[in-house]
């Protein structure tokens, strides 16, 4: 082979760097494909002049010329009409298709509920807590919304700012990771893609990002494994390599949970080593049949759903408000509370549940005196199911007495039996 190569560069001295290129690609395909058949062919490409345009944008990307074909990048091309590219590289099957929400699939890997809590502890006595503050939806993106705190090994000494502020975003395809910390151990890039759909051993994307520096580059991502626990909850271990450098991260990221561990390469001094955090003490995910009282189509009743739900530190009524707000499943039962209610605060106190909601409990209500009915009876016989619940007195951003449509919520509700449909 070598011989061939030399021959055909000494008779098209011009035509080099493209053979060159070619020969790259033939090689490098066929180092994946292992010593088996070889699929290689040594061809004569030749360097387009033209320019090519998509919807009136320039490719960037090199294009080039055999046979009178013109040949051009899959990805760049596809990405820039908009399309999703994917690419397994355990199957070795290239996909393009429209790119939609994967809003269900994705927003099983992180908890539900907000008040949430995640403790970390890692390397050199590290240590960082986070608590889920709130869960919006918009048409087309789901947001949490996170806050939290580096622990200080210096007892006080370091004037450091140790607040973190972390939001996962589900948009499209992608779980994306946005932060503003200074001294967290996490990433070296304040936004990158955590994993991509489909959820499957092999799927791999490239992720462009920029570092806290402003330098620009490229990772290749890869789901390296999948696995299903003892207590049937998946979990992916993702790797993220830096083209440009030896630089990684890798996470372990567990369904209802997020990230249970994560590990990079500090690249300090003249010896770099690996590094990172786990998940600790904040595992304590149950599954539970919970009953939710849902409004029927003329807004007359509340009508049972039963509905398996995960129940994070034993908080059964906090979810089940998250699973009144993420609304009903069965046909012919309609949501009751409006979109965008976040629970900001719940205690239970001499068989009073107390419920904090978020101003768009009230702005976003669809109003109508049979519909605020709905609303409330809904809430009040859905926790009145548990035992340690006998009334339910609802705030408004940490107020009492604000009016929900022509009712006062200026004292605690009872349970509605005639309410209830049957």
């Amino acid at each position: 082979m070598r011989l061939r190569i030399r021959q055909w560069i000494k008779q098209h001295p011009r035509k080099t760097l493209a053979a060159a290129s070619v020969l790259l690609i033939a090689l490098t395909f066929f180092a994946g494909l292992g010593f088996g058949a070889d699929l290689s062919e040594l061809v004569r490409i030749y360097r387009n002049t033209l320019t090519l345009e998509v919807n009136g944008t320039k490719v960037s990307a090199d294009n080039f010329l055999y046979n009178n074909t013109t040949y051009v990048p899959l990805r760049a091309i596809s990405e820039m009409l908009g399309k999703d590219v994917s690419w397994n590289a355990a199957t070795r099957v290239a996909g393009i298709g429209d790119p939609s929400y994967q809003k269900e699939a994705l927003s099983q890997l992180l908890p539900s509920v907000p008040g949430y809590q995640w403790i970390y502890n890692g390397f050199a006595e590290y240590d960082h807590t986070m608590t889920l503050n709130a869960i919006t939806d918009e048409t087309d993106r789901r947001t949490y919304q996170i806050s939290g705190m580096v622990g200080d090994p210096s007892g006080g000494e370091s004037t450091a700012d140790r607040s973190i502020t972390l939001k996962y975003r589900i948009e499209k395809t992608s779980l994306i990771q946005e932060k503003q910390e200074q001294v967290m151990m996490d990433s070296k890039f304040n936004r990158l893609t955590l994993i991509k759909t489909p959820l499957e051993e092999g799927n791999y994307w490239i992720d462009r990002v920029t570092d806290k520096s402003g330098k620009a580059t490229e990772l290749s991502a890869q789901i390296m494994k999948t696995e299903i626990l003892p207590s049937g909850a998946k979990q992916y271990t993702v790797r993220y390599d830096d083209n440009s450098s030896a630089y990684y991260e890798e996470r372990v990221i567990r369904e209802g949970i997020g990230v249970v561990s994560f590990e990079k390469l500090f690249e300090i001094g003249e010896e770099p080593f690996s590094a990172g955090y786990f998940l600790y003490g904040q595992e304590n995910v149950l599954w539970m049949d919970l009953t939710l009282y849902y409004a029927d189509r003329t807004a007359e009743k509340v009508w049972p759903e039963i509905r398996n739900l995960p129940v994070y530190d034993s908080r059964t009524a906090w979810a089940a408000l998250q699973g009144l707000i993420d609304g009903p499943e069965e046909e012919g039962h309609f949501p009751t509370i409006p979109e965008g209610t976040v629970v900001l605060d719940l205690g239970i106190a001499n068989s009073v549940c107390t419920v904090n909601f978020s101003r768009e409990f009230i702005d976003h209500h669809w109003g109508g005196s049979a519909g605020e009915m709905m609303t409330l009876s809904s809430i009040v016989n859905t926790l009145t199911e548990f035992p340690t619940i006998q009334k339910v007195m609802i705030l408004v951003e940490g107020k009492a007495g604000e009016t929900l449509g022509n009712i006062l919520l200026d004292q605690p509700l009872e349970r509605s039996p005639d309410m209830i449909g049957s």
